[in-house]
């Protein structure tokens, strides 16, 4: 009788050699239909993984987020910035990491599905670092109120959590309008930001490029593992007026947010403060109260 962790892997495997092979190339299906068997391969590779995170012992990592993190576009799974930047931190300290992205998610997906699912993995064990990199899928569609969304979502994160830009250098337009949200909130709220080569503005493919290759999941590992070093934002870009600042809600945090932010970054209590506060940033790679991880 097959084990919780052999049934996934096995219809990942399968669905490889219907794709073409290990790596996806291409093989001998269409782009469509072999990418709609690599995004449910890499879910069922991602199901299996998770569960040997959570039997595991180490440092854990909780993604959160859409495509990107669940690797699509690469040719293999592990080539993902996902899995490249966990190969760099299990050097460091035999990092876990559980895989909470979903291909296709926006930040409403996150909001209302990924943000539970941390607040309850959290409860159960602490998490030293948690990333959520969400919101191309938005800017591509251009889904009204996304902004706005997007407000709650990064309000909802534990202080030192790792958030993603797309439109570095641009001025205008809905991937510099997140842009400027994910600035603005990631100052208010301690976060990291992962200054991410451009896939929106200038320098861009615009969304011809929305997947990534694996050169792309690579400099994207390489600005999150920079993000994670480097100290969380103090002050917010987006007050230069050249950049277009969406208000914030006046309404109070949701009840995700408040949940969320009972554990810090690091996945221990926070001291005993008033509600509205948030969590202290930790050191993610070492789990210890310094700004930034150092490495081995």
């Amino acid at each position: 009788m097959s084990s919780p962790l052999q049934v996934p892997r096995m219809r990942a495997a399968a669905r490889r050699v219907k794709a073409g092979g290990e790596r996806f190339l291409g093989g001998v299906l269409p782009g469509a239909s072999a990418r709609r068997l690599q995004i449910r391969a890499f879910a069922d590779d991602w199901a299996a993984a998770n569960l040997d995170a959570r039997q595991a012992t180490g440092p854990l990592w909780i993604v959160l987020g859409d495509s990107a993190a669940q690797g699509i576009g690469a040719t293999r799974r592990d080539a993902g910035y996902v899995g490249v930047v966990h190969e760099l931190l299990r050097h460091r300290d035999a990092w876990r990491v559980i895989n909470l992205s979903r291909a296709g998610a926006g930040v409403a997906d996150v909001l209302a599905h990924q943000l539970p699912e941390l607040v309850a993995l959290t409860g159960e064990e602490p998490a030293a670092l948690v990333s959520c990199i969400v919101g191309a899928e938005d800017i591509a569609r251009r889904v009204p109120g996304a902004d706005i969304t997007l407000r709650q979502v990064l309000a909802a994160l534990p202080s030192g959590s790792v958030v993603g830009t797309f439109a570095r250098g641009a001025r205008g337009g809905p991937a510099a309008a997140l842009d400027a949200v994910t600035r603005e909130e990631a100052a208010k709220h301690r976060l990291r930001v992962a200054e991410l080569p451009p896939r929106f503005g200038p320098g861009s493919r615009g969304r011809s490029g929305a997947l990534l290759g694996d050169v792309e999941h690579a400099a994207w590992a390489q600005a999150v593992i920079a993000a994670i070093d480097g100290p969380p934002a103090e002050v917010a870009p987006s007050t230069d007026p050249e950049l277009p600042v969406v208000p914030a809600l006046p309404s109070e945090k949701s009840p995700v947010a408040k949940s969320a932010s009972g554990k810090s970054a690091s996945g221990e209590p926070s001291a005993t403060k008033p509600s509205a506060t948030k969590p202290s940033a930790t050191e993610p790679a070492s789990g210890k109260s310094s700004s930034a991880p150092a490495e081995d």
